[in-house]
């Protein structure tokens, strides 16, 4: 027979399995700690994600280690500014918690802020739109015209005065387009290069410019496109004439496999590439930061280079054009 203290024992011993049961198998008495995940929508201003590779693979990264759910989206007109907008509405209303977006049009950007229309933070890739002091947009992106002016330096290395320059653009430019080229302007202009600007308004364009170009004076002309779809035009243009239509020099900006493997073969002989990896990472953390309410850190502008085909093989160029992921 057990004495009273046995009997206290035992159903001592009782209290601590059950107790143990309970912390181990349910939350009644530690509650775990719910990791908060954010919807975050990012809309760029293109059809294709071509030009965000190294961006993507940043914002997966920060997806990853910040809990965020995140979700590419495209146009389904390039540049369609009103397109964007109803995207940007919709995604709202659907639920996500804040909005990344590259502006296909910036007057709708401002009237959607002027409007209060978005309640959700706002973070813009490469844009000037101003944020009217609303704490809940911010900026993130690269200096262009400093990029321009960069290249112009390099062209003035390579080039004499004597050459023509031709500046291969969209018929209507975007805002980073028209940064770059001033940038670029303000060094060509002072050593009296002659600028002639080459536009297209339809597919094919500049592909016929750019053969009439190295027809008739390829021994005198440099082609610099200020956007990534102009010089993969011009540059695909040369590399299947080979050496019938060789010019003294194509430059322009981009950081696609495309344009990479032709500054590779020397197709392209300067070519202005930007760290995305770093862009794509930073602007998720800054929406994750302003869906909790906190005050995004300041990045300031991101960093970006003109290299050349021997550039390729340097280390540190390498990290920025092939993040591990």
């Amino acid at each position: 027979m057990m004495t009273r203290k046995e009997k206290m024992l035992w159903i001592l011993y009782g209290i601590v399995l059950l107790l143990l049961f309970l912390l181990s198998s349910t939350d009644l008495i530690i509650k775990e700690k719910k990791t908060q995940v954010y919807k975050i929508s990012v809309i760029i201003e293109d059809i294709s994600d071509e030009n965000y590779v190294n961006f993507r693979k940043g914002m997966d990264r920060a997806a990853i280690e910040l809990h965020a759910d995140v979700s590419l989206i495209t146009l389904y007109d390039k540049g369609s500014g009103e397109q964007q907008r109803e995207l940007m509405l919709r995604e709202q209303q659907d639920g996500c918690k804040a909005l990344i977006v590259a502006p296909a049009d910036k007057e709708q950007i401002l009237s959607m802020q002027e409007d209060k229309r978005m309640n959700v933070p706002l973070v813009l890739l490469n844009s000037e739109v101003g944020s009217g002091g609303d704490k809940i947009v911010e900026r993130i992106g690269f200096d262009y015209y400093q990029m321009g002016q960069e290249l112009g330096k390099r062209i003035t290395e390579e080039q004499s005065p004597d050459k023509t320059v031709y500046l291969f653009r969209k018929q209507e430019p975007d805002s980073v387009s028209v940064r770059f080229q001033e940038g670029l302007l303000s060094e060509l202009k002072p050593w009296g290069y002659e600028i002639i600007i080459q536009e297209s308004s339809r597919e094919g364009d500049l592909r016929e410019a750019a053969e009439q170009i190295a027809g008739r004076n390829k021994d005198q002309a440099v082609i610099v496109a200020l956007d990534p779809a102009s010089l993969t035009e011009a540059a695909q243009t040369y590399s299947e004439a080979g050496e019938a239509l060789k010019l003294k020099g194509l430059y322009g900006r981009g950081n696609t496999v495309r344009l990479l493997n032709y500054l590779d073969k020397g197709v392209i002989r300067g070519l202005c590439i930007t760290d995305d990896f770093s862009a794509g990472y930073l602007s998720v953390k800054m929406a994750v930061e302003l869906a909790e309410n906190r005050m995004a850190e300041e990045v300031g502008n991101l960093e970006s280079r003109c290299i050349r085909r021997e550039d390729l093989r340097n280390v540190e160029y390498e990290k920025m054009l092939f993040p591990i992921e």
